[in-house]
């Protein structure tokens, strides 16, 4: 399913994936105005926030890869908002928003693109990348992105950050495979019928 630019439908300046490109930036906005009234804007630095704005940009601008990247993570993103959601016994109506609808602007925009199944290992340094920016610049109390220490779920299991880091990356770079090979699985079924 790797298109060459030329083939891609649907993806020259004006079109409908480029005008969808707004959503995700007004939901990232709203998230990040519902933060700000709650006095924790450290939480809009979380990942799946984040790749909201990474979605817009490579939808608004036509950048396939972005469009992967953000697309694979709004993916891993659900189960994991369902897994905190539970732990923390709490959930918001716009993070159901944020989360379900996220993953399904992403997945509309990642079919008009095309997988590639190479776009795993960038999905996989955003991750890392955007983790240790979020150890610079968060709260360690709120642990953004895991950035500071391990889950709760996970915190017996290991003696320091440093030794569960190595397994978090291990965990993300299997993550960010397994899903993309799923959605390039996906995709081609859904051409084929």
């Amino acid at each position: 399913m790797n298109r060459p630019w030329k083939e891609w439908r649907g993806f020259l300046p004006g079109t409908a994936l480029q005008w969808w490109g707004a959503v995700p930036l007004s939901i990232f906005l709203y998230r990040w105005w519902q933060y700000v009234e709650v006095g924790t804007p450290d939480w809009i630095m979380y990942n799946c926030h984040v790749t909201m704005v990474l979605l817009s940009a490579g939808m608004l601008a036509g950048i396939p890869l972005l469009i992967r990247v953000a697309s694979i993570w709004l993916v891993i993103g659900v189960p994991m908002w369902l897994i905190d959601a539970w732990v923390i016994q709490e959930l918001w109506i716009a993070s159901i928003v944020s989360h379900l609808g996220g993953c399904l602007l992403g997945l509309y925009a990642v079919r008009q693109v095309g997988v590639t199944g190479t776009s795993w290992g960038a999905a996989t340094l955003w991750f890392l990348g955007w983790q240790m920016v979020t150890r610079w610049t968060t709260d360690p109390a709120l642990n953004v992105n895991l950035a500071h220490s391990p889950h709760q779920l996970f915190q017996s299991w290991f003696n320091s950050y440093w030794a569960f880091w190595p397994a978090c990356a291990l965990a993300i770079l299997l993550l960010t495979w397994s899903v993309e090979r799923g959605l390039l699985k996906a995709l081609v079924r859904a051409e084929a019928s």
